[in-house]
């Protein structure tokens, strides 16, 4: 609990120390976005009469927004060693239990402020600073960030998050072609033949074995995603405006055997109503449009972008707001 609160008095200091300075940017429309959300949200837990803690929680996240609304370059210094410190943090936390884990075995690797994906996601997030420093150091501090990228990647896989690691290859992936002119050519090589020969590639029994036990392949889980979303659609349809309330999604979804409805964007419209989900989404595609900007811009700029990528392709079957 205490995480989300945390995390919500964080953003707001970083918001308010941001402000003050004489550099300082201003984006109106994530200030007034977060408002709006926040008083949705506050009808929505009178009219569904919702437990208070579920409520503090709901508007923990929704007022984290308000960190968005103001940037400075004051404080990038700050933002990357506080990332960097996240990234070191995480990848220690999870190979030190990785070490004493079954190899390739899910949820044996606890997270104590959260999600066990979380930290995959979060981890993700990060790549792209550490790819940017591996890009612009030289000798020992090059080979430091590079053997911490792959600790970093070691981690990511040792969590069992198949959308961490879907997500990570993305990044990577797209670094590559966006940064490397002749490793793209060669990242689109190898991408196009694993298309073409997956099927064979699948069968060789090394393969098979890691994919059956990473459960990219054989797995059936109890609730899929699109039995969840069916369900969380059919209660969106029933709560249109408020939603089922803040803490509602639990009672709503227990017939899947779930508490949250593993996508941001449904997750928002079951708990807040469609008109909370409708803003959410427009932060979120204003977000989307610095990375899609850049590549028609200055492709410099992309890498450091490439954070709200992984944010964006997480939010598609977990729910990190």
């Amino acid at each position: 609990d205490m995480t989300i609160l945390g995390g919500c008095i964080a953003a707001l200091i970083f918001a308010a120390s941001t402000a003050v300075r004489k550099n300082a940017s201003v984006y109106p429309l994530f200030l007034v976005g977060a408002f709006l959300m926040v008083v949705i949200a506050l009808v929505s837990s009178e009219a569904n009469t919702a437990e208070f803690s579920s409520t503090i929680h709901v508007l923990s996240m929704y007022i984290a927004l308000i960190g968005l609304g103001f940037s400075s370059p004051d404080l990038s210094k700050f933002c990357q060693q506080l990332m960097m410190g996240t990234n070191m943090l995480l990848t220690a936390w999870i190979l030190y239990q990785g070490y004493y884990a079954e190899p390739l075995k899910g949820w044996q690797i606890s997270n104590p402020a959260g999600g066990t994906n979380m930290m995959a996601a979060q981890l993700n997030m990060t790549l792209p600073l550490v790819l940017s420093r591996i890009h612009n150091s030289a000798r020992e501090k090059k080979v430091a960030y590079i053997v911490l990228l792959f600790l970093n990647g070691v981690s990511v896989v040792l969590v069992m998050s198949r959308n961490g690691i879907g997500s990570m290859l993305i990044i990577l992936t797209l670094y590559l072609l966006f940064n490397h002119k002749r490793m793209a050519v060669l990242a689109i090589g190898i991408i196009m033949s694993v298309s073409v020969s997956l099927d064979s590639i699948i069968q060789i029994p090394f393969v098979n074995n890691v994919l059956v036990r990473m459960r990219f392949v054989g797995y059936v889980p109890t609730a899929p995603r699109s039995v969840i979303w069916q369900v969380a659609w059919g209660h969106i349809r029933t709560h249109p405006m408020l939603g089922v309330g803040p803490g509602g999604p639990r009672q709503a979804l227990q017939v899947v055997d779930t508490y949250h409805a593993h996508n941001n964007f449904v997750q928002v419209a079951l708990e807040t109503g469609i008109l909370s989900s409708v803003i959410f989404v427009s932060l979120t595609s204003l977000l989307l449009w610095l990375p899609a900007k850049t590549l028609f811009g200055r492709r410099e700029y992309f890498l450091p972008t490439l954070p709200i990528l992984a944010y964006a392709s997480y939010s598609w079957t977990a729910m990190p707001l």
